[in-house]
This record gives structure tokens, sequence and C-alpha cells, in this order.
């Protein structure tokens, strides 16, 4: 990292790795395994700053990202940097890679690579993720901040690099979203009894069959492709997820 700035690491109980990180001067919290969203809620309330930066061990700041979200966080509660998958030479890691990039390309506030405030909370009904939602914790905060209709600072000219992504990973990641975004409808629902769980489980998928033709011109046909098995993926988890 380029900034002086308090570290935090949420992690599993590990003696020998808290010890290494603690000497470098990191803050290191526990957390139960297998809840996204209580892990990130952990982090950020220890934070002690006003501005919390929230992304994942497999990422790296890219030169004045730290700044520039810091930056925006004066004049906005969320600021999300650009997100940028490295490819490797396994199987389909470019067709994974570019449909990433398109995902985090549209208007939404997905981690990691987000800059939120502490009064945040206070402005989505509360809460900052839902400890009730293990996975995709980040669509639930989404769909709370565009129905608070909160503006959103997008950073172009800084970026979080995340490292490869294989298939199997991929594809597992996908069903374990498809699953927390079928929990989020129910919570959702109940937070916000005025829409309805269809309208809501519809929000609450990045990318739709209506950008598909989009997805085509930008990234190709093989892209195309992934994306519709990732999606396929992601249906298989939200369909078989029981509430």
């Amino acid at each position: 990292m380029d900034e002086d700035v308090e570290t935090i690491v949420v992690m599993n109980e590990n003696p020998e790795l808290q010890e290494r990180l603690k000497k470098d001067g990191v803050i290191c919290c526990i957390s139960p395994p297998g809840n996204l969203s209580i892990v990130s809620n952990i982090g950020f309330e220890a934070a002690t700053s006003d501005k919390v930066i929230i992304t994942d061990s497999d990422t790296v700041f890219g030169e004045k990202c730290i700044k520039e979200m810091i930056k925006g966080l004066d004049s906005y509660d969320i600021v999300r940097a650009t997100l940028r998958f490295r490819k490797n030479s396994e199987l389909l890691s470019r067709e994974i890679a570019e449909a990433r990039d398109y995902v985090n390309s549209l208007p939404v506030v997905y981690t990691p690579g987000i800059g939120v405030t502490k009064r945040l909370p206070s402005k989505i009904k509360g809460f900052l993720f839902d400890n009730g939602v293990p996975f995709a914790v980040d669509a639930n905060l989404n769909y709370r901040a565009q129905k608070e209709n909160l503006s959103v600072l997008y950073l172009n000219s800084v970026w979080i690099e995340h490292s490869a992504e294989d298939i199997r990973h991929d594809l597992h990641a996908a069903k374990r979203i498809g699953a927390g975004c079928r929990q989020s409808t129910y919570n959702l629902n109940e937070l916000y009894p005025q829409e309805s769980r269809k309208k809501i489980r519809k929000s609450l998928k990045g990318v739709k069959l209506m950008h598909y033709p989009d997805l085509l011109r930008k990234k190709g046909l093989r892209v195309l492709i992934y994306q519709v098995f990732w999606d396929l993926n992601y249906y298989a988890g939200y369909y078989g997820h029981k509430k």
C-alpha cells in the first residue's frame, strides 16, 4: 500500500499469522467462518476512522487508489474503484476476467474495492451488511443504497487488481451468490414490503438478460457464452437455496 493507513484484517483463528501481522502493525479481528456479512461488519466496526475501504485478501491496490478513495469520501458516502482481474494460462481465464470486468463496469456497488463512511448505515436502514445474508452481501448493500437514492462516486482513474480466477472457483462462487441473493430477496422484502419479491430478485442480479447484446458487442461471443454458463450456476444456487 502506498498510503499510511490503519489496516484491519478479519480472519479465522490463526495464532501464528496473527502474530506476524501484529508485528507489522496490522489490527487482527477474529470472525466465525462462512458469513461474509459478519466478516465485513466486524472490520467496519473495528475501524477508528470515519472512512473505511473494504477489500479482499486476493487483491492489490493500484497506485494512488487509496488516496483517491479517501478523498472521494469527503463528499460521498460510497466510493467504488475500478476492479481489474488478472489473467493467466488456465482454462477460460481470459473469459472469466472479461466477464467480471463487464459486471464491474455497471453502476453497482460491488466488493471488493468500495469505500464507505461510518455514517452510511444510518442512511440505508441502519446497517452496512445484512448478517442474515452470508454471500452476495454487496448485492444487498447495493439494493438498499439505490432504494435510498444515495449517490456513488465511481473512480475510473484508479483501480484495485484482483488475482486470476479459476473456473471451478468462479462457478462455485456463482452458486453461492445465487443462494445469497435468494436470502436477500426475503430479507429485503421485509425491509421494503411495498416491493414484490419478483422485483427485488430481478434487481439483485448484476448482469441481466437485457445486458447480453451489449456484452456481446463489447466482449465477444466467448465471453457471452461464459456469462450465460455463469448465470445458469447462479440460478441453480438461487432456486436451490432453501430460506
